[in-house]
C-alpha cells in the first residue's frame, strides 16, 4: 500500500484533562457565560447519549464507539471525549480532533461555533475531520477524505499471492509492525503500538502481515469496530517492497474475511481513490478534513 493509512495515532484525536477542570480550565471564549456548552462524557448517562448521535454514521460509529468503549473510563490515556450543542460530539486526542453531527442553527449555532473555536485553539487541536461541512474561524478547508466500503457478504477476487520468500502472519508483534506504519516517527509508532494492543487486547479487529526474514514489509489491520462495520485501517507498505501487489493481496484478503460478519470501510485521501476503485471497493461517502495553524492565527488576530 502506497505509505495510505486510515485513522492512526496522529488521527486519532486527544485531551488530557476534563473542560472546565482544574487541569483543563475553560478558555477565554467561554469565561462568565454560565455552564459550558462543551460537556465531557463522564457518565454513564452521558455514553449512552455519545452512542446515540453517532449510532449508523459509517466511520464515526466505528471509529469513536471503540474509542469511547476502549478509552472513556481513562481519562490519563490521553483520550477525551464531548457532548456539544444540537446533535454533535467530540472526540479529542493530541493536535487532532473529530467530529459526528450537527451543530445548531441560529445564534446559539454562533455561540456554538465561537466556543467550539476557542476550545480547539486552547488545546493547540490543528486538525479536525467532521461528519459535514463546518466554518470556523482559522480553520482551513484540506483534502476532502473518501469513504470505501465493501458490503458484508460480499467478497473481491482476491489478487496474486505475494512472492514465496514473505510469509503471511494473521497475528503478527505488533511492536515491529507499528515501526513500519510509523517509519519516520518513534513517537507516533508508540501511540499506534499503545492504542492497537489495547483494541486487540479487548477483542476488536485483527491484522495482517508478510513478513520477509522474519520482519513485516506490509501491514493493515483493523482495530475499530461497531455492530455493524469494521473499520480497515494502517496499511502501509515498506518502499523496497512497492509496485509488487503486496498491499492489494492483504487489503482484499482481509476485507474479504471480514465481511462474513460485517460490512468493512475505510477512509483515504484522493491519491489513493483510483487505487481502492481498481479493487472493486464501493464509495459511499465524504468525510471533511480541517487544518490550522494557531501560531499564525494569532498573529492575524
Amino acid at each position: 500500500m502506497k505509505r495510505q493509512r486510515g485513522p492512526g495515532p496522529k488521527d486519532w484525536p486527544s485531551l488530557r484533562g476534563l473542560m472546565g477542570s482544574a487541569a483543563c480550565p475553560l478558555p477565554e471564549t467561554h469565561a462568565g457565560k454560565g455552564p459550558p456548552m462543551i460537556q465531557s462524557v463522564s457518565t454513564a448517562e452521558d455514553k449512552t447519549e455519545y452512542l446515540r448521535r453517532i449510532a449508523h454514521k459509517p466511520y464515526f460509529e466505528s471509529t469513536l464507539g471503540t474509542h469511547l468503549h476502549l478509552f472513556g473510563n481513562h481519562p490519563a490515556s490521553g483520550w477525551a471525549f464531548y457532548l456539544l450543542p444540537g446533535s454533535a460530539v467530540l472526540e479529542l486526542r493530541g493536535g487532532s480532533a473529530v467530529l459526528c453531527g450537527a451543530l445548531p442553527g441560529g445564534e446559539a449555532g454562533e455561540d456554538a461555533r465561537e466556543e467550539l473555536t476557542g476550545f480547539l485553539r486552547f488545546l493547540h487541536a490543528d486538525t479536525l475531520r467532521t461528519e459535514h461541512p463546518l466554518t470556523l474561524p482559522g480553520w482551513q478547508p484540506a483534502a476532502t477524505l473518501t469513504l470505501w466500503e465493501l458490503p458484508k457478504g460480499r467478497a473481491l477476487p482476491l489478487p496474486p499471492a505475494p512472492p514465496a520468500e514473505l510469509v503471511p502472519d494473521k497475528a503478527p508483534s505488533m511492536l515491529p509492525v507499528s515501526r513500519l506504519v510509523f517509519a519516520e516517527s518513534d513517537a507516533e509508532a508508540d501511540e499506534f503500538y499503545s492504542a492497537a494492543c489495547t483494541a486487540l487486547a479487548h477483542g476488536v479487529g485483527t491484522c495482517r502481515a508478510l513478513l520477509h526474514n522474519g520482519r513485516p514489509v506490509c501491514t493493515v489491520g483493523c482495530y475499530e469496530q461497531s455492530d455493524t462495520e469494521s473499520y480497515m485501517a494502517a496499511g502501509v507498505t515498506d518502499p523496497a517492497w512497492q509496485g509488487r501487489g503486496l498491499a492489494r493481496y492483504l487489503i482484499v484478503g482481509l476485507a474479504n474475511e471480514l465481511t462474513a460478519e460485517r460490512a468493512v470501510r475505510f477512509a483515504c485521501f484522493p491519491a489513493l481513490c483510483g487505487f481502492y476503485a481498481q479493487l472493486g471497493f464501493l464509495q459511499i461517502g465524504k468525510i471533511q478534513h480541517y487544518t490550522t495553524d494557531w501560531n499564525l492565527s494569532l498573529i492575524h488576530i
